[in-house]
């Protein structure tokens, strides 16, 4: 579930992207209101081990926030600091 706080009601497209193969995994357009939205992300746990990164942009494509989040392997896990 994504929880997103808005000052004002704003149309957006949410786009979940895997860093290591360079494509967009999952789009999705929202109208979000004033105050708290939830809004689902189904199926994340087939998502492989890796780097991601979300971003979310107004309808006319200008980027509003954008984070790197990364999942981390059921078998093994570690965590590397660099």
């Amino acid at each position: 579930m994504l929880e997103i706080t808005c000052e004002e009601p704003i149309d957006c497209i949410i786009l979940l992207a895997d860093l290591q193969q360079g494509k967009i995994i999952r789009m999705l357009g929202a109208g979000l209101k004033s105050g708290t939205n939830r809004i689902p992300l189904d199926d994340l746990q087939s998502l492989a081990a890796g780097n991601y990164q979300l971003e979310i942009k107004t309808a006319a494509a200008d980027s509003v926030f954008r984070t790197k989040l990364f999942k981390q392997s059921a078998e093994g896990p570690t965590i590397s600091l660099n």
